[in-house]
């Protein structure tokens, strides 16, 4: 099964590109909250929070073996 998004992919290598990724997908729950649509806030809050989760826990430096 393919995955939706690949978190692992080396286009997420720089730490600006994770933060900005993290900060947009959080601002943006932050607005839907603010606009009274909770359902979409649980999800872009969920995403921003699992995003940080992986962005924390991938190492970047090393590099898979084929």
């Amino acid at each position: 099964m393919k995955k939706l998004i690949d978190l692992q992919d080396p286009f997420f290598e720089p730490l600006w590109i994770r933060i900005t990724v993290v900060a947009v997908a959080a601002g943006w729950g932050l607005v839907e909250l603010s606009a009274g649509a909770i359902f979409w806030a649980a999800v872009f809050l969920g995403f921003a929070a699992i995003c940080a989760w992986r962005f924390a826990s991938i190492n970047y430096g090393d590099k898979p073996e084929d």
